[in-house]
């Protein structure tokens, strides 16, 4: 599990060719369809959209993520969200 590893954020980081300085917020969920981020929602069968990806729920695990997106409709896609400075960068994986 890549998670597992100490030093896969900054492998991660390096391979994506971001900066050290790039914080890990969590993965958000992106549906395609409606070109928006998956927000909390009072009914999780209903999802909210949102944009910018700053405002999307986030999930600490890739395996929760991509469980959720299972559960959810069709075209939703994991990405993973960074903070660079005073902004947001998802992307997906």
């Amino acid at each position: 599990m890549l998670e597992g590893n100490p030093g896969w954020m900054s492998d991660f980081l390096e391979e994506m060719g971001l900066p050290a300085s790039a914080a890990f917020q969590g993965y958000v969920l992106y549906h395609r369809e409606s070109d928006s981020f998956v927000a909390d929602a009072p009914d999780p069968s209903f999802p909210h959209y949102v944009k910018p990806c700053a405002w999307a729920h986030r999930y600490p695990y890739i395996m929760l993520a991509r469980d959720a997106a299972m559960d959810m409709e069709d075209g939703m896609q994991v990405q993973v969200l960074f903070r660079l400075g005073g902004q947001f960068l998802a992307y997906p994986i």
